[in-house]
């Protein structure tokens, strides 16, 4: 990065880091709302039998996936039924 000089150069380097948190928002969002899809507890389900039935050896790994998606789901059911109860 070149040293800045003028405010014009220094508006042109503000809108290019704000572009590019954008595009990294964008990106970190994706992947998030990835991870939440693989961990619904059905999908994972879902993945292990096929995986079971599919021959594949990586068991260990997709019942950790099981239960961490289980636990989450315990988690969010447990948190959503405190809001409504409270309102």
């Amino acid at each position: 990065m070149a040293k800045i000089t003028t405010i014009d150069e220094l508006r042109e380097e503000i809108r290019n880091l704000e572009h590019q948190n954008y595009v990294n928002e964008q990106h970190m969002r994706r992947k998030v709302s990835e991870i939440a899809d693989r961990l619904k507890p059905m999908n994972i389900v879902k993945n292990l039998f096929g995986h079971l039935f599919g021959g594949t050896t990586d068991l260990k790994g997709n019942l950790f996936k099981m239960a961490a998606g289980l636990a989450t789901s315990f988690v969010v059911k447990k948190f959503f039924k405190k809001g409504i109860a409270k309102t």
